[in-house]
């Protein structure tokens, strides 16, 4: 007994079922896609963050070669001031002696110990109200007074003896701070600055004699 196939029928049939298959064959490929792009999309943002994650630690890196570098010029120029502090000069300064001719002046010793010889020292007592500053000798009055003083061509062992006029009210002791400005010599150009303190006092009493009286303190 054979089949009767109505194609009339049948066929509209095979063609829903030959478009189902095409669209179903079209939506698994679309999710294949779909999911191909994931996981590209996913893979590109672990390569993203990967790269973030090398930047930032190329940056930390170069900002610790940044800080080595700052550190090492630091440690240079700290060894370049130790080096030139070892080189600068170091004085000794007496206590002053005390004089009164009609006004009050002091003497006081000053003598390069150690360090590179020196072109020029430039001394001064600027700021102090008990002191009126330089003068050529004791007694010479105001004559070429000034509150700064040059002495040149001062190497190690090199003396000389400061003479100062003070205010004429000026108490004894006292205290005369002294700052020294120190040039470099033999063609040097390095500059070091020292500060000394020098008391001035009273010499000892003498005894009085005959025919001889002290001047009135401070000559007033």
């Amino acid at each position: 007994m054979g089949i009767d196939i109505n194609v009339e029928t049948w066929g509209p049939a095979v063609l829903a079922i030959g478009s189902a298959g095409v669209a179903v064959w079209a939506a698994i490929s679309a999710r294949s896609q779909a999911d191909s792009a994931k996981r590209q999309a996913k893979s590109a943002e672990v390569q993203a963050e990967a790269a973030r994650d090398s930047a930032a630690t190329a940056q930390r890196q170069a900002l610790a070669a940044e800080e080595q570098l700052a550190l090492a010029r630091r440690q240079f120029q700290a060894e370049l001031v130790a080096r030139d502090e070892s080189d600068g000069p170091e004085f000794r300064v007496d206590g002053g002696l005390w004089h009164c001719i009609d006004e009050q002046y002091a003497e006081i010793p000053i003598k390069l110990l150690s360090g590179k010889p020196l072109d020029a020292v430039v001394i001064s007592v600027a700021g102090q109200p008990d002191v009126r500053g330089f003068v050529g000798r004791i007694g010479g009055g105001w004559d070429g007074m000034q509150t700064s003083i040059t002495r040149r061509d001062f190497a190690p062992g090199a003396a000389s003896t400061l003479v100062l006029m003070l205010e004429w009210k000026a108490s004894m002791p006292l205290n005369v701070r002294l700052d020294f400005e120190c040039h470099e010599g033999a063609g040097g150009s390095r500059t070091w600055h020292r500060s000394y303190s020098s008391q001035v006092n009273k010499p000892p009493e003498q005894p009085a004699t005959s025919g001889f009286r002290r001047r009135p303190f401070g000559g007033r």
